[in-house]
């Protein structure tokens, strides 16, 4: 049942994307649309983290974003399959087991996107460059069997 919430879920946020790439390729060459509706999926993940990634202050209250996160996590469970791989002082990494929406891209024949949903983890990093580094190795969007999502203490703060 968990996995058929999901898949809707995921379908019914691609499916809008995959319809609007159709659409505007029949005005503009595919690869332009791509990019155009890739930015806006970007922004929309990046802005969905504010419930998963939350906000400090400065990069002295990392500890705050580690306890925090721990307990967005859960609010997210429905959804994805998050694990605690590593929580010290220094670090806090988790594995996600799966994306919906990595995966209906995929499953609707527009795998293109997927990259586009992990690179909001990536500018919601560069926002917090002053506050917290973040490394990631491996993620769905392009093709790996799972995302690692590492943040970092910046030391000397």
């Amino acid at each position: 049942m968990k996995n058929i919430i999901r898949q809707m879920i995921g379908f019914t946020f691609g499916i809008f994307y995959v319809f609007m790439i159709w659409y505007l390729s029949l005005f503009i060459k595919r690869e332009k649309a791509l990019q155009i509706v890739g930015h806006h999926i970007t922004r929309l993940a990046k802005g969905s983290l504010k419930y998963w990634v939350p906000y400090i202050k400065n990069a002295s209250e990392f500890d705050l974003l580690r306890s925090k996160m721990k307990g967005n996590l859960k609010f997210w469970s429905p959804l994805f399959d998050v694990s605690i791989v590593k929580d010290d002082q220094n670090t806090f990494k988790v594995h996600v087991q799966n994306c919906p929406f990595c995966e209906a891209f995929i499953k609707l024949g527009m795998p293109e996107l997927a990259p586009y949903v992990c690179e909001g983890d990536w500018e919601k990093a560069k926002s917090n460059k002053h506050k917290w580094l973040f490394e990631r190795e491996h993620q769905i969007g392009t093709g790996d069997s799972f995302c690692d999502h590492t943040y970092k203490r910046i030391v000397g703060s």
